[in-house]
């Protein structure tokens, strides 16, 4: 990916999000040319969102990207396989090392098989739902906000209505991680659109957690509203 497209999804796995380390975006206005900083707190950074899908959607482009980084190492492990990994001793490379391993052992590889990446966000919850669902499923992972809320992990969810494998036409939910749909055989928009569709209702119906696409639906008219699409 390009650093540029960063800020506009606020980019993040395992724990940490771009919104922790940047400091301003740089943008510039395109039909005028000028350019003008943005603070880290005016980007309003959200969870895979920032002003740059709404105010800042059209007529805009950003040119640069400041980055304050932690000159003292503080490793943020508390995510997956991480875990396992001891903070008192673990280096910057074991934990790059660590997330390679544990994407590759899971994510299909788009040049050899058409996916987005995740399709679904990471539902955030309130946390007396999530206490109501955890009674019920003790494993479910879930990962307290700072907000009091709640964060759960949409793989979990879809992989507990057995949808692992489950197709559409020729749109499929990936077997080794529920969170990816791809294109399993000549897959059309209808058959992802459909199959995302029948994702959330199953997921909604068990849970009452209804997911959220994190990919963007681009049709002919431009971007279409995607949780409608699917809904």
């Amino acid at each position: 990916g390009c650093t540029g497209s960063a800020p506009i999804q606020n980019i993040g796995a395992y724990g940490v999000e771009l919104k922790d380390v940047c400091e301003y975006v740089d943008i510039v206005h395109l039909p005028e040319g000028n350019i003008s900083r943005l603070s880290a707190q005016t980007c309003q950074f959200g969870y895979r969102d920032s002003i740059f899908k709404h105010q800042y959607q059209s007529g805009y482009a950003i040119v640069a990207v400041g980055l304050i980084l932690k000159k003292q190492w503080s490793p943020v492990i508390t995510y997956g396989d991480l875990s396992q990994l001891s903070p008192a001793t673990v280096t910057p490379v074991q934990v790059f090392d660590a997330v390679c391993a544990m994407r590759s052992s899971k994510l299909p590889n788009p040049a050899e098989t058409g996916n987005a990446g995740s399709f679904f966000k990471n539902p955030v919850v309130a946390a007396e739902q999530a206490a109501v669902i955890a009674a019920a499923w003790p494993d479910m992972p879930r990962y307290p906000q700072a907000d009091g809320s709640v964060k759960l992990a949409a793989g979990w969810l879809i992989d507990r209505c057995d949808l692992k494998g489950y197709n559409v036409g020729g749109a499929a939910v990936h077997q080794n991680q529920a969170l990816v749909l791809i294109n399993k055989n000549r897959a059309t928009s209808d058959d992802i659109v459909a199959l995302a569709h029948e994702v959330r209702q199953r997921v909604g119906q068990k849970f009452n957690v209804w997911l959220e696409p994190e990919v963007r639906f681009i049709g002919a008219e431009g971007e279409q509203d995607a949780v409608g699409v699917i809904a």
